[in-house]
């Protein structure tokens, strides 16, 4: 399989990135993350064990915490979008579609 990446910056409220969270959280239970991309979704499928860094800076004018995830797929999850859709919850490419301000 080629590399496929995604990456997107934007500024939201909380109440949104909360529920983008939940949408990613309920992915991550299901075993399967849909990420809706303009050109072709793409499908991920978490195994269950899952590499997690945490980092929190907190500065006078700027705090800031990053959470990384990393995993070796899981090969039993099927990969058919058709199936895994009906399923997994889809994640926009960018949280709050043309309304986010990207940086």
């Amino acid at each position: 399989m080629g590399k496929d990446k995604l990456k997107s910056r934007n500024i939201m409220t909380r109440d949104d990135l909360v529920a983008y969270l939940e949408t990613v959280l309920a992915g991550l239970r299901q075993g399967t993350l849909i990420l809706d991309n303009e050109e072709r979704p793409l499908i991920l499928r978490p195994s269950d064990s899952i590499e997690a860094e945490l980092e929190i800076k907190q500065k006078s004018d700027k705090e800031k915490l990053e959470l990384k995830l990393s995993w070796v797929p899981n090969k039993m999850q099927p990969l058919t979008p058709v199936a895994t859709q009906l399923e997994a919850p889809v994640l926009p490419s960018s949280p709050l579609g043309d309304e986010a301000k990207k940086k």
